[in-house]
């Protein structure tokens, strides 16, 4: 089973790509379309799991 890291991810989107990229946004989005089930994934949620990857 592959691990994955949303906060992780989102630090490394947002590097290569810039705040103004909307990336947790797009992210949240792109996760709700796929997994129209799965909770926890607004954008309130996304920044908080990017601050407890800064930290």
């Amino acid at each position: 089973m592959h691990q994955v890291n949303i906060d992780r991810d989102i630090l490394d989107r947002q590097a290569k790509k810039g705040w103004c990229a909307k990336v947790i946004e797009q992210l949240a989005h792109d996760l709700r379309t796929v997994f129209p089930c799965m909770k926890g994934v607004s954008r309130a949620n996304m920044m908080y799991m990017r601050a407890f990857a800064e930290a």
